[in-house]
């Protein structure tokens, strides 16, 4: 147990699986806050590596005392998002991903954001993207990059999001909520998404106000394996294919198939219009509704032969 167990205010969780060089990023960047170690601590979840994660939490463990770390034996990113929020010692409860990098003060940011409006029990900001390889030329600019503006507001739950990079509840919200649902998110190597967005549908649900705070700003990976198009409308697919559970909202078949026919109808005359953009940002642009679509389409039958 943590000899701050009773002053900690603030928790920060990072779960990981199988990325021990960016963990190691992550994790030094949490290292160098400007708020005390007395009043913050870092809990790292392993959520069944096989690299040398295991070596490279114990390195931070053993110089920062502030440091903690468990074993999530139940794979997926849910089960361990919700393991480290129920470890927590702190009051709040912040997330941040293994591949991104909070500035000096990041945590010192939350702080401030609470003692402004202690009555704000969710909230979250922006994050830039960056990378470690050249970015291809046709690549989304806005790919992974996430921004409301410089205004410090609620947000419109349903239109706006607050993103999993970057997000801090009470503790006590999530323990009234359950956390995560866990048949939603990655699962290891298994991209798969929809929690955060599900548990903040859960928020609007209890009439619970979201803020979006600029002040609180991390840097996020764009990892070289999403720098193809493959990868982008593979992802829009898999998005498609948790749909229906994320947002609770089952359709028919008949609506299925025409949202299809027009994602292909309004795809085609965008891919005719994009005028001068690389042919790979033109196809992501002009298709990437259409592959939500073939994605939730594919659920909604296996699920009725299952």
């Amino acid at each position: 147990m943590s000899i701050y167990s009773n002053t900690i205010f603030i928790s920060v969780v990072v779960c990981t699986h199988n990325r021990s060089q960016l963990l190691r990023d992550c994790l030094e960047s949490l290292a160098s806050q400007q708020l005390t170690d007395k009043q913050y601590e870092v809990i790292v979840v392993d959520n069944g590596s096989t690299d040398d994660t295991y070596a490279v939490i114990q390195e931070f463990i053993i110089s920062h005392k502030h440091f903690r770390s468990f074993k999530e034996d139940h794979m997926g990113l849910s089960h361990a998002r919700n393991r480290g929020w129920k470890e927590a010692f702190g009051e709040y409860v912040a997330f941040i991903d293994d591949d991104a990098i909070a500035p000096c003060n990041w945590v010192a940011q939350i702080k401030a954001f609470v003692e402004r409006r202690p009555q704000v029990f969710a909230f979250g900001g922006p994050y830039d993207s960056f990378s470690l390889v050249p970015v291809p030329y046709w690549f989304p600019p806005e790919y992974g990059s996430w921004n409301l503006g410089e205004e410090e507001r609620p947000i419109t739950i349903g239109m706006e999001w607050i993103n999993g990079t970057n997000m801090i509840f009470k503790k006590e919200l999530l323990s009234e909520l359950g956390g995560f649902n866990s048949n939603l998110g990655m699962y290891g190597d298994r991209v798969s998404y929809g929690e955060e967005t599900r548990l903040l549908l859960e928020l609007k649900r209890h009439n619970i106000q979201v803020y979006y705070v600029p002040n609180i700003k991390v840097r996020h990976i764009i990892a070289d394996y999403k720098m193809r198009l493959s990868w982008l409308l593979s992802s829009s697919y898999k998005t498609g294919r948790c749909s229906a559970l994320t947002f609770g909202v089952y359709r028919s078949l008949f609506s299925h198939l025409s949202c299809i026919g027009a994602c292909m109808f309004t795809g085609v005359g965008k891919i005719l219009s994009c005028g001068a953009e690389p042919f790979k940002r033109r196809v992501y642009v002009s298709f990437s509704n259409l592959f939500i679509e073939f994605g939730a389409l594919v659920e909604y039958v296996l699920t009725r032969m299952r």
